[in-house]
């Protein structure tokens, strides 16, 4: 988020045992989508245009249900998830036979952060190296559009099996669309210095952590990296229920931190650990923050089932 490399953007990020996007289509006269009632009425539109594009001068009509989705724009890469279900649903029914570049273009994600497109594909612990530099004339958020390649897959890991995720939704306002465009148009460039320092905790610290199931460099690197850089700016931005809440978290050791633009709190604990998720439950009590479970490290992609009616 810098320029201080031959490199734009990039990151590193997991996927989560919990359903983000759970979608059923069907071949149907005209397109529709039903059961999205409980999403924001622009995510709404934006999956109704993608349907009618994916009908095309074919008209491979369909009937969009949502079953299932997680909250919206509070870190959980909802939208990415649902619109990739959508077009993946799409190509398995008709077998259009579409390649993954494709519908990452068509989904118009992954535009900056790769951690949403490829871990849907892909499942577990990534790292993507973002793009070149001299193709990025601006730093601007994944949902300002996808460009002509999803970020660059450096490494896919599986998430230690022995570690669980504790999830806390501290109140915050939440930022979208033009609010989120708008925070990374004042907000970026950082400083190069700030950039290197970033990428340094990544490679160094983040995931080789994952690599080693080593918790204790896992808490520090995360501490750190939530005191530069534009991680810091995100925090700073969600206000003091967030700030203090990753405070407390850090003080006492916890591998905790923001998952991108927030205001959700994730913390890494041993599995077995049940006075850590209790100890971290009472303190989100404190800060007001909302108790999300205890979730698994996902570590395959997508799942397409095909049901014949009888």
């Amino acid at each position: 988020m810098g320029f201080a490399s031959l490199r734009a953007f990039g990151g590193v990020g997991f996927m989560l045992n919990r359903v983000a996007a759970d979608v059923e289509l069907e071949p149907a006269a005209a397109t529709a989508l039903v059961g999205a009632d409980t999403l924001d009425t622009a995510c709404q539109a934006e999956v109704e245009t993608l349907l009618n594009t994916l009908a095309g001068a074919g008209g491979r009509h369909v009937q969009a249900r949502v079953h299932a989705h997680a909250p919206q724009h509070v870190g959980l890469g909802t939208k990415t998830a649902l619109k990739l279900a959508v077009i993946t649903a799409h190509d398995k029914l008709f077998g259009t036979g579409s390649t993954r570049e494709s519908q990452q273009r068509l989904s118009g994600r992954g535009g900056a952060s790769g951690i949403g497109v490829h871990g849907f594909f892909e499942g577990g612990v990534l790292w993507d190296a973002g793009q070149p530099a001299a193709t990025v004339s601006s730093l601007l958020p994944s949902s300002c559009g996808a460009r002509a390649a999803p970020p660059l897959l450096m490494m896919r890991q599986r998430f230690p099996s022995a570690w669980r995720i504790v999830l806390c939704l501290p109140e915050a306002k939440l930022s979208h669309g033009a609010d989120e465009r708008l925070f990374f148009e004042t907000q970026a460039p950082i400083l190069r210095a700030e950039a290197l320092e970033t990428m340094a905790l990544l490679h160094h610290g983040i995931l080789p952590a994952f690599r080693l199931a080593d918790l204790d460099l896992l808490a520090e690197s995360l501490l750190r990296i939530s005191q530069v850089g534009f991680k810091r700016r995100e925090i700073e931005r969600c206000g003091s229920a967030v700030s203090s809440f990753l405070g407390d978290l850090h003080a006492k050791g916890y591998a905790a931190g923001m998952s991108s633009m927030g205001p959700l709190v994730y913390v890494v604990i041993a599995g077995n650990d049940r006075a850590s998720a209790a100890d971290i439950a009472a303190i989100g009590t404190r800060h007001g923050a909302a108790w999300l479970g205890i979730h698994a490290g996902q570590n395959s992609g997508v799942t397409v089932r095909r049901t014949v009616a009888r």
